[in-house]
C-alpha cells in the first residue's frame, strides 16, 4: 500500500461552492480509509484458513491511483492552461515532508522493540531510512514488507516532474482539446510499459527476487489511470471534453458500485490465481489481479469526483468514521505490519472465523489509536511547519493553506497521507 498522498483544500475543484469541495475532500479522504483498512484485511486474513477474504493487489493499487489523481492534477490544469506551472522544488519538499518524518519515527520505534527487523549494518540502515531497499536483489524487510508501496511511489515522485512536465509543454503547443488527447494518447503508453516489466520480470525469472516486480514500470499504468481521471475533470473544466457517459455513470446512485463489485468478483476468481502470498502465481493471472484492482479503483474514483455527493457511495465516503480511519491511514499503515509480526508471534488464535475476526479486531484497536497518535504528534505537525516554511519563501500569491476552509474543518484537514 502506498499511503502517502494527503487530501487538502487545494484538491478540490477551485471554482466549486465550498461546499462540493468538502464534500470532495471528505470522499476522497475516505478512499484513504477504505484502502487501508483492505490492506489489514489482507495481511491478517493470509494468516488464517480464509486467505480469500479481501480484494488481492485492491490496497497499493487503490492508492497509487489515488496519488496519481491528486498529484498529476496540477501539471493537467497547467497543460490545459487552467493554472500556473507547479513548483518542483515545493512539490519535491511537501513530498519528502509527507513521508519520511512518520516513516523515520516508526521504523526507530519498532526496531527498539522487535529487534528482527532491525537493519544489519550501515548500509541497510541507510537503505531502510530513504526506502531504497526495494532497489536491491532479496527478500522483503522483517516487518515492514508493506513499505515496498512507499519506495515504488518514491520513483512516481521523481517521474511525475519530468513526465508531467514534458507531457504540459506538448499540450500548451496547441489548443486545449488537442492538448487533453495528446496527453491521453501519452498517457495510454503506460499499459504496454507496464505489460511490458512484467513480461520481462517473469521470462528473466526476477520474481524470484521479489523486489523487481514491486519496481515502478510495473505500477505505472496505475498511476496513469489515477492521472488520467485527473486530466479528465479538469479537461471538463477547461471546455476541452464533455466526458456525459462518464458522469452519468456517476451520477447514478448503484451503477458505480455494482460494476466495482463485479471487476473485483473478476480479479478474486481463478482467473486472478490463488490466493495469499504463498503460491505463485503466473504471469496471466497477475494481469488479471491487478488489472481487476486498477479498475476497482478507478471506478471508485470516478465517483468520488464527479458523481453528486448525495449517491450512497459518496455518502458513505464521506461518513465521519471512514474520514477519520482516513486521515490516520499512513500511521495506520506504517504500524499494521509490524503489530500483525508480533501478535502472530506472541499471542495465541484459534483457527476459524472467531479467529480471523480476533485477529482483525485486535489489529485494529493497535493500529488505528497508533495512526491517530502519529498523525496528531508527527504528521499534522510537520505538515503545519511545511506550509509556514513555504508560505515565508514565497514571494507571489498566498498559499492555498491560508485561504478559508470549509465550514467543516475535519475532512478539509484531512492531511493523512495516501499511499
Amino acid at each position: 500500500m502506498a499511503a502517502s498522498t494527503a487530501v487538502t483544500w487545494e484538491d478540490a475543484p477551485r471554482d466549486a461552492p465550498p461546499a462540493d469541495r468538502t464534500a470532495q475532500i471528505a470522499s476522497l479522504t475516505g478512499l484513504r480509509g477504505v484502502s487501508a483498512l483492505m490492506v489489514v484485511l489482507i495481511h491478517v486474513s493470509v494468516l488464517t484458513r480464509y486467505p480469500w477474504v479481501g480484494i488481492p493487489d485492491y490496497g497499493p493499487v487503490s492508492l497509487f491511483v489515488l496519488s496519481g489523481f491528486l498529484l498529476s492534477r496540477p501539471w493537467a490544469r497547467w497543460a490545459l492552461r487552467l493554472g500556473e506551472r507547479p513548483s518542483v522544488r515545493t512539490f519535491a519538499f511537501r513530498r519528502i515532508v509527507r513521508i519520511f518524518p512518520a516513516y523515520l519515527v516508526v521504523l526507530v520505534a519498532v526496531c527498539a522493540v522487535y529487534p528482527p527487523a532491525r537493519p544489519d549494518g550501515p548500509g541497510q540502515w541507510l537503505r531502510a531510512a530513504t526506502l531504497t531497499w526495494i532497489y536491491r536483489a532479496g527478500d522483503f524487510r522483517a516487518a515492514f514488507q508493506q513499505t515496498w508501496s512507499l519506495g515504488t511511489e518514491l520513483s512516481w515522485y521523481v517521474a511525475l516532474p519530468v513526465l508531467g512536465g514534458l507531457g504540459a509543454l506538448a499540450a500548451r503547443r496547441t489548443d486545449p482539446r488537442r492538448g487533453y488527447w495528446l496527453l491521453v494518447a501519452l498517457l495510454s503508453t503506460s499499459l504496454p510499459v507496464s505489460v511490458a516489466w512484467r513480461w520481462y520480470v517473469d521470462t528473466a525469472d526476477l520474481g524470484r527476487f521479489f523486489t523487481y516486480s514491486y519496481w515502478l514500470p510495473g505500477y505505472l499504468v496505475c498511476f496513469a489511470v489515477g492521472a488520467l481521471v485527473a486530466l479528465t475533470v479538469e479537461g471538463r473544466r477547461a471546455g476541452a471534453v464533455t466526458p456525459v457517459r462518464l458522469t452519468r455513470l456517476a451520477a447514478d446512485p448503484w451503477a458505480v458500485v455494482v460494476l466495482a463489485l463485479a471487476v473485483a468478483l473478476l480479479g478474486t476468481s481463478a482467473l486472478g490465481g490463488a490466493n495469499g502470498f504463498s503460491t505463485p502465481i503466473t504471469l496471466d493471472e497477475h494481469l488479471v489481479r491487478a488489472g481487476c484492482a486498477t479498475g476497482v479503483a478507478a471506478l471508485l474514483l470516478l465517483g468520488a469526483v464527479l458523481g453528486p455527493r448525495t449517491t450512497p457511495l459518496n455518502r458513505a465516503l464521506a461518513s465521519r468514521w471512514l474520514q477519520a480511519v482516513g486521515r490516520w491511514s499512513y500511521g495506520v499503515f506504517l504500524w499494521h505490519l509490524p503489530l500483525i509480526t508480533v501478535l502472530d508471534r506472541d499471542v495465541s488464535f484459534q483457527q476459524g472465523p472467531a479467529g480471523l475476526a480476533w485477529r482483525l479486531v485486535l489489529t485494529l484497536a493497535l493500529a488505528v489509536p497508533l495512526g491517530a497518535a502519529t498523525y496528531a504528534w508527527v504528521e499534522r505537525p510537520t505538515l503545519d511547519w511545511s506550509r509556514r516554511f513555504l508560505d515565508r519563501g514565497s514571494t507571489s500569491t498566498p498559499s492555498t493553506a491560508s485561504q478559508p476552509s470549509s465550514p467543516n474543518p475535519a475532512p478539509v484537514r484531512s492531511d493523512a497521507p495516501a499511499e
